[in-house]
C-alpha cells in the first residue's frame, strides 16, 4: 500500500522526526507576506529557533552580526555606534573566567591579564596586579 502525503523527515540515525503542532499568532499582513513569498512558516520558525539556540541570531533584534570576544558573544546590530565606542554591547552569551570560573559581568567584571595569571578577570586579579 502506498503512503499518502509527504515523506517523513529523518534524523541522523534514519529515524522519523517526531513533530508537535505549535500555535504561533502573527499579524495577518506578515502571514500574507510569507505566503506570497512562498516561505514555509514551519521551516522558518524551526530555523530561527535553532539559530537563536546556537547563538547565531540575536534574540533581541534578530540580527546576525554576532561576534565572539574574550568575555562573551555580543551583537553589534542592536546598539547604535555611539554605544559601541563606550563598550556597551548587547551580550547574547557571557563566558566564565578560565582562571576562577566567575561569570563575566560587564562592566563590573571584565577580562584581565597579569604577569602571574595569563587569562583572568577582575574578580581573580586585583587591580594593582593587572597589566
Amino acid at each position: 500500500m502506498n503512503s499518502v502525503g509527504r515523506p517523513p523527515e529523518l534524523d541522523s540515525k534514519g529515524e522519523p522526526v517526531q513533530k508537535s503542532l505549535v500555535n504561533v499568532t502573527i499579524p495577518s499582513k506578515l502571514a500574507n507576506f510569507l505566503k506570497k513569498k512562498g516561505i514555509n512558516r514551519s521551516k522558518l520558525f524551526t530555523d530561527v529557533v535553532k539559530k537563536m539556540y546556537n547563538n547565531e541570531l540575536c534574540p533581541r533584534c534578530y540580527g546576525e552580526d554576532l561576534h565572539k570576544g574574550l568575555v562573551g558573544i555580543f551583537c553589534t546590530d542592536c546598539e547604535p555606534a555611539a554605544y559601541r565606542v563606550q563598550g556597551s554591547f548587547h551580550w547574547v552569551q557571557l563566558f566564565n573566567c578560565e582562571n576562577c570560573d566567575s561569570r563575566y559581568k560587564p562592566p563590573y567584571n571584565m577580562f584581565a591579564n597579569s604577569k602571574e595569571v595569563p587569562k583572568g578577570c577582575w574578580d581573580c586579579i586585583p587591580k594593582e596586579k593587572r597589566l
